[in-house]
């Protein structure tokens, strides 16, 4: 019994010596981080910050920070994660993407766009970059283009919750209900926990127009 604590000790310390040396988190935590800050941001906050006393140079974690401030509106912390994260890779399309939806929530639509266009032009199968561009189309008034974004990042991405709401909302913006009735079904299938927003929006007690 003694032994087999003492390999179990000796695996987390070479676990935590391995991150430190090479800088990064394996992609398995990096997912189990991510999906903490799905279920629950605000533990995730903590978790991150304290995976970063020991990666401080790792631009997931600091972008995954960045997320999930954003989930708990504190935008200015968002951002300065994001920054961070950018610092260490200018190319972290998530945190281009980031940076863009923070510029849609304060109305800067334009910089928002060039946000995402510069992240599609890293990597143009990036599924989230068109599916945020659905969102700035729609609150333009341009509910045709919102629909094509939204496809396109259907077409890339048909397993993420958010980008199959997205398309949802782009339908019903184009009146085309059954269609938008039927990914609204496959978005709460995949796990899309924000249902009620998507009916008040469907039924105009909230709009995404300005």
């Amino acid at each position: 019994m003694k032994s087999l604590i003492f390999l179990l000790l000796t695996l987390l310390l070479l676990g935590a010596c391995g991150e430190r040396l090479s800088g990064r988190v394996s992609p398995e935590k990096l997912e189990a981080l991510d999906a903490l800050r799905r279920s629950d941001p605000a533990s995730a906050v903590i978790k991150l910050k304290q995976q970063l006393e020991v990666t401080p140079r790792d631009d997931g974690v600091w972008t995954l920070l960045g997320h999930a401030y954003e989930d708990v509106d504190q935008d200015e912390e968002a951002e300065a994660a994001y920054r961070k994260a950018l610092e260490i890779n200018p190319r972290r399309v998530d945190a281009i993407t980031g940076m863009g939806i923070l510029s849609r929530k304060n109305g800067k639509y334009d910089e928002a766009m060039a946000h995402y266009e510069k992240a599609l032009s890293l990597d143009p199968s990036y599924a989230h970059a068109y599916s945020s561009m659905t969102l700035i189309a729609i609150k333009q008034g341009n509910d045709e283009k919102a629909l094509e974004y939204a496809k396109k990042g259907y077409d890339l991405d048909k397993t993420d919750p958010v980008i199959v709401a997205n398309l949802a909302v782009a339908y019903h913006y184009n009146r085309m209900f059954e269609l938008r009735d039927k990914m609204t079904g496959e978005a709460k299938k995949l796990g899309y926990n924000k249902t009620e927003a998507l009916q008040k929006i469907y039924t105009g007690e909230m709009t995404l127009r300005d």
